[in-house]
């Protein structure tokens, strides 16, 4: 039997039970006088000891089941506050690479920057380096010119 029916049939045996219970003839000799007395049913002696059995068996199972009910509500609300805790640690992760991102991106502008700079270095030196090239020769054929221009004076003389 599974326990949903088993749990109907408690709470149908106790529903039974708060009525006979509340028309039996002490709980009637209780109450006033002046009211008229409940009707009352009448059930075979097995069938109240068994209705008595299956109550007491179900409060029993209930009493039973509000144990591990209590300990899975603590797992969960524990289990709750670790996914808090992991969800909060992923929010601060998220802001940091988004910061390490942002500096990324920085750097990589610094060094696109630094690139250019040292292509156009790059195009100086080569631009100076041919202008050295051209003022060695440009004074290597002035020495050759004024060396000639000295050794004809000299002849001439």
């Amino acid at each position: 039997m599974t326990k949903s029916k088993f749990y109907l049939i408690a709470l149908a045996t106790v529903m039974v039970l708060s009525v006979l219970l509340c028309s039996s003839p002490s709980f009637a000799a209780g109450t006033s006088s002046t009211t008229q007395a409940e009707p009352t049913i009448t059930i075979p002696l097995t069938q109240w000891n068994e209705l008595k059995s299956n109550n007491e068996k179900a409060l029993n199972l209930i009493e039973v089941s509000n144990i591990p009910l209590t300990e899975a509500q603590n797992l969960v609300m524990k289990q709750k506050n670790e996914l808090t805790e992991a969800h909060n640690t992923l929010n601060k992760l998220e802001n940091e690479l988004m910061q390490a991102k942002l500096q990324s991106m920085k750097q990589e502008i610094t060094l696109n920057e630094m690139q250019n700079s040292l292509t156009e270095l790059k195009g100086q030196i080569e631009n100076d380096k041919k202008t050295i090239k051209r003022l060695r020769m440009q004074r290597n054929v002035s020495q050759v010119l004024s060396g000639g221009a000295i050794i004809g004076v000299a002849f001439k003389h």
